[in-house]
């Protein structure tokens, strides 16, 4: 951690000065927050699709489990990405935000994993019970951003199977490369800021090439990363839990269209929306302004079910199927 470039006074830092952490104590904010209660959670219920499937063992499938929580499977190794599957994504079990939509594939039931990749350690991402789950249950090797690796120790995780990178590193499992590559965000658990590095990352082999945002906002840098390690099949890009308050550190949906095309271009699949409720804005507005942002920029999009699995080679036809929660249940 002292090493790195982006670690001083104690802390990490992102390349811009001007990034600043979440306002959560603005009365501004917290004022909004109340007013859109109504808007913020869907009437009706969110599709989840639970099918049990085999490992896919060839090409490039990617299947979202909602938030950001996805299963990447390429060249037959499964990649895990930020896997949170507890009610809530808390330091509690008994307040915080809570899952809008159940789990779609129980844990126990999610087959091999080779690698757990984690973007940074907020607990909508980096979530205990189910890290230990994993541990316990898998050989995945855990690939982490720096510092990052120090929960999974307090968390009994092997030492031996915790592999933590700066922004630019990275590691083989089984043949696929897993890199870090820079975002624009904050860490903590608690009170603590910034003493975990945070991450995008990069997932290359043979049959293609993943980018996976994490949490990040918009920063100049995307057009690097697509000439580095592009161009990319899929980008699974954070769309949700914007405001104007913090738009430094989270991307809205006009800013992940444009990241995209800087990268090169490729699929882009909406994540880290639909399951917890973490901002003030409408629950659909994330993928609606998206759609119209992709259309105008001619980006390719696809929007899964929750538990959907995309073979990126051939995605499904667009279904607005986000349509029918945002009608109450019983209505025509």
């Amino acid at each position: 951690m002292q090493r790195s470039p982006h670690y001083r006074d104690g802390a990490f830092h992102n390349r811009l000065a001007s990034a600043r952490a979440m306002p959560a104590g603005q009365r501004e904010f917290v004022d909004r927050f109340r007013e859109t209660a109504e808007t913020r959670r869907p009437p009706g219920a969110v599709p989840v699709v639970s099918a049990l499937r085999e490992p896919a063992t060839t090409g490039l499938h990617v299947t979202w489990f909602g938030h950001a929580s996805a299963l990447v499977e390429l060249d037959g190794v499964r990649l895990l990405l930020d896997p949170v599957w507890s009610e809530r994504c808390s330091p509690s079990r008994h307040v915080g935000p809570r899952r809008l939509h159940a789990v779609p594939v129980p844990l126990e039931r999610i087959g091999p994993v080779d690698a757990v990749v984690v973007s940074h350690d907020h607990y909508d991402h980096l979530d205990m019970d189910t890290v230990q789950a994993l541990a316990t249950a898998t050989d995945a090797v855990f690939v982490v951003p720096l510092g990052v690796g120090a929960h999974l120790e307090a968390w009994d995780v092997p030492a031996h199977r915790v592999l933590e990178c700066d922004w630019g590193e990275g590691h083989e499992v089984s043949g696929v490369r897993v890199t870090a590559v820079e975002s624009q965000h904050f860490s903590g658990r608690g009170v603590r800021r910034d003493g975990t590095l945070w991450a995008s990352w990069v997932v290359a082999g043979e049959a293609g090439r993943v980018f996976f945002s994490g949490d990040t906002g918009w920063f100049p840098g995307y057009d690097a990363i697509g000439a580095e390690h592009g161009p990319f099949d899929v980008a699974l890009m954070a769309v949700g839990a914007y405001d104007d308050s913090w738009r430094d550190i989270h991307l809205d949906p006009e800013e992940a269209v444009a990241a995209v095309r800087e990268m090169g271009g490729g699929l882009l699949l909406p994540i880290h929306w639909c399951t917890f409720v973490l901002a003030p804005h409408p629950w659909a507005e994330p993928v609606e302004r998206l759609l119209v942002a992709a259309a105008t920029q001619g980006v390719e999009v696809c929007v899964p079910r929750v538990g959907d699995r995309v073979d990126v080679s051939a995605p499904p036809p667009l279904e607005a199927w986000w349509e029918a929660a945002v009608q109450p249940a019983g209505s025509a």
